[in-house]
């Protein structure tokens, strides 16, 4: 980590020594400056972390060279303790009306200045990272314009909960069962119930990135997929046409994946998927160990050309299909690890005999359990379970 870097302004060389050392001895880097002008001229070539300003120098005096550091707009707010014999509270007043971080009297100590210096980075190091947020918010940085974001946040979230369609009990048949847990206040993880003419989709995709920008796009995505879908029969025929109105509207960068299975009206237990660069289905059958199947197909949004493949799965009495989102499989683990697709089986595997809900419960609640709550991404998971 870079050192810090101080500046010592001080008419008196035994003051700026002993500064000097003691702020170098606890790792800053250390200029001095002997007067006014001179800090002036030193903070305009390299801008400090923080300034100590004695007040009473010849040419410029400290309080006429903290007016000036203040006026400048790059050092605005950089701080500055004020150093000087004089103790009346007239003169702390006037420092601090000048915009003064702290005030120190002479003779100090060399070990409290330390403290308050250390202090007055580690303060005013929150206000450095958070400057460029605030600088793109404008007025909405004041207090009542971050309350109000904050409403319009939790507005976003209410909206996109009721996007997200409640699950039946059964779908075609099949069990259903579904967890969409979001890892910031609003997310780009998705999963719909899809009418496509005689036939019912499931979808669940996720579009790249988190918080804001994934939540506009996860919006468009879900009504583009509605209304494309309730005219077709075929997975990779959505997907396909899907992807070619993506990728007349989709940011640069950004993308989408998805997973599509339609299951047949008169034949419980077949489900035919599609895929969109999406994580494989996880067929977990009642007596054999949980597999991914596979289904390949590229992302949405970026390539017209892009190609999406079909597969076939039945579902015995017992079996359940598993649809995931990329959040569940890199969950972080213990001790910070990723989660690992073997685990994601293994989890499966012991919830086989559960119903689809606990199954699709089990699995989430078990990766945000050992890593304590810890999410790296949007997780969901959509089961669909032959009884």
């Amino acid at each position: 980590m870079t050192a810090s870097r101080i500046l010592v302004v001080d008419d008196e060389i035994d003051i700026s020594t002993v500064l000097t050392v003691t702020l170098r001895r606890a790792g800053f880097e250390v200029r001095t400056a002997g007067d006014g002008l001179e800090a002036i001229e030193a903070i305009r070539q390299e801008p400090p972390d923080l300034v100590i300003l004695d007040v009473m120098m010849p040419r410029a005096d400290g309080l006429e060279t903290l007016k000036r550091i203040r006026e400048h707009g790059p050092t605005t707010h950089l701080p500055v303790i004020m150093l000087s014999a004089k103790t009346q509270l007239a003169d702390k007043i006037r420092g601090f009306e000048r915009g003064a971080d702290d005030y120190v009297a002479k003779p100090f100590e060399p070990s409290e200045m330390l403290v308050r210096v250390q202090t007055l980075l580690k303060r005013t190091a929150t206000a450095r990272l958070t400057a460029p947020l605030l600088g793109v918010l404008g007025d909405w940085s004041s207090a009542e314009g971050v309350a109000q974001l904050t409403r319009d946040l939790e507005a976003a979230r209410d909206i996109q909960a009721r996007l997200t369609p409640s699950v039946p009990a059964t779908l075609g048949g099949l069990e259903a069962g579904a967890v969409l847990r979001p890892s910031t206040m609003v997310g780009g993880d998705f999963f719909d119930i899809v009418p496509m003419g005689e036939r019912v989709a499931i979808a669940v995709g996720d579009v790249s990135g988190k918080g804001i920008p994934a939540a506009l796009l996860m919006v468009m995505v879900r009504t583009l997929l509605r209304e494309i879908a309730r005219t077709l029969s075929e997975p990779a025929e959505v997907l396909t046409r899907l992807n070619a109105s993506l990728c007349r509207d989709m940011p640069p960068s950004m993308f989408v994946t998805m997973v599509l299975a339609v299951l047949a009206p008169n034949q419980v237990g077949r489900v035919a998927l599609a895929s969109a660069g999406h994580p494989e289905p996880i067929l977990v059958r009642k007596s054999m160990p949980p597999k991914a199947v596979a289904v390949g197909g590229m992302i949405m949004g970026v390539f017209d050309e892009a190609m999406f493949e079909e597969a076939v799965v039945d579902l015995e009495p017992g079996d359940s299909l598993v649809l995931l989102t990329d959040g569940v499989i890199e969950a972080p683990g213990a001790e910070g690890k990723r989660a690992s697709f073997d685990r994601v089986l293994k989890s499966l595997d012991g919830s086989r005999g559960e119903r689809a809900q606990a199954q699709a419960e089990a699995l989430t609640g078990g990766l945000l359990t050992e890593a304590a709550g810890r999410m790296a991404d949007d997780m969901t998971a959509f089961v669909l379970k032959r009884t």
